[in-house]
Order: structure tokens, then sequence, then C-alpha cells
């Protein structure tokens, strides 16, 4: 519950920025580059707002995917049967 609330508040956060920054660039350059300073700083913020949740949670990306968690699941249920 913990990772999706900050994983959220991240977002959030990561947003506003990519408003911010287009909403200067729309005043400065145009509204085309504007918008699609938006749309590249909002697509992007999803995936680094994870990347950080992760950081957050971990404090590492050694194991991101939960692959060696995955992988210690299996040899116990293997070694049970």
């Amino acid at each position: 519950m913990k990772a999706l609330v900050l994983y959220v508040l991240f977002v959030v956060l990561g947003a506003g920025v990519a408003a911010g920054i287009s909403y200067y660039i729309e005043n400065s350059v145009s509204e085309a580059a504007g918008l699609i300073t938006f749309l590249a700083l909002f697509f992007a913020n999803f995936a680094v707002s994870w990347i950080l949740v992760i950081l957050a949670m971990d404090g590492s990306l050694r194991n991101a995917t939960g692959r060696a968690e995955q992988l210690a699941i299996e040899a116990s249920g293997r070694r049970a049967h």
C-alpha cells in the first residue's frame, strides 16, 4: 500500500512539474512546443515515478523486478515436494 501511495504522490508531483515547464515553453516558444513538451514529460513521468518508488522503498535498483524473491519461492516450492 505504501508503494501505491508513493507512486500516486510522485505522479501528481511530476504532472505539476510537467505542466509548469510546458506552460513556460508555451509562453516562450509556441503552443505546439508547449504541448509536445507536456506530453513527453507527462508520459516519461510514469516511468520515472516508478523508478523513484523502487528507490524509496528498497534503496537501490538491484532487484527492481523481484526476480531474486521469485527464484527463492520457486526453489523452496520444489524442495517441499
